[in-house]
């Protein structure tokens, strides 16, 4: 077995179209068998079930889109990251694809654990899923000195204030650019009209998503949620350096 260190990218990835009803494991495996088509020189783990090294920052809910969701990948050969994003772009296709590998510094452990937010934007389907002034009604609930909602986990159920993590939020891709201080990437969402672009804590053991501002959102004026009326498109993610 070879000592040579082991080349550690971190692939940018878009998923859209009828695809965003593939479950994490399932997409697990579609890149899986993508990279393997390709022919590229993963590293396996070692034992009795050799499987692909490679782990996504975070698993995103089925039925949801992305433009900025990230898979890590580790290599047993220095890569060029155009050629790897070409050759393996051709093994996928037009509602999942990579649009950027970033060559990782040594020490590297995973995008998981350096994940601190994620920007989403929530689109309403049809009309009418939005009240027609939620735009003041969000602001109203933002105002708020609090944010609770009821958070479960597999081993706990507590009371949360989430308006700590709240980080930013507008009602337009502009407003949210001058806000965030960046202009966001090219986005492929799947619905226009009434949206809420919005900033999130993403961290182990404290991690806030649309629904829940949504479901907070709607208990605050009084109305049940209309979800699937709307739909979630991750933007981005933020790691720490």
């Amino acid at each position: 077995m070879s000592d040579s260190p082991r080349i550690k990218a971190r692939m940018r990835f878009t998923k859209t179209g009828t695809l965003r009803f593939l479950g994490h494991l399932d997409l697990m495996r579609f890149f899986q068998k993508a990279i393997k088509r390709a022919s590229l020189d993963v590293a396996y783990s070692q034992g009795f079930s050799p499987h692909q090294l490679l782990s996504f920052a975070s698993p995103l809910g089925v039925g949801q889109t992305t433009d900025g969701d990230y898979l890590d990948i580790e290599f047993t050969s220095p890569i060029v990251p155009e050629d790897v994003m070409n050759a393996l772009n051709k093994e996928l296709n037009s509602e999942v694809y990579i649009t950027d590998i970033e060559l990782m510094p040594e020490g590297f452990k995973n995008s998981m654990s350096m994940l601190y937010m994620c920007d989403y934007v929530v689109t309403a389907k049809t009309s009418g899923s939005f009240p027609s002034d939620y735009k003041s009604a969000f602001e109203r609930f933002i105002s708020q000195n609090e944010i609770i909602i009821h958070k479960k986990t597999k081993k706990s159920e507590r009371d949360v204030d989430i308006k700590k993590d709240i980080h930013l939020y507008a009602f337009d891709k502009t407003s949210f650019e001058k806000c965030s201080g960046r202009p966001l990437r090219e986005l492929h969402p799947i619905y226009t009209g009434d949206s809420i672009y919005m900033r999130l804590s993403t961290e182990s053991g404290n991690t806030v998503r649309p629904d829940h501002v949504m479901d907070a959102f709607f208990a605050y004026i009084g109305l049940s949620a209309p979800y699937p009326g709307y739909g979630i498109h991750r933007i981005d993610m933020h790691f720490k350096s």
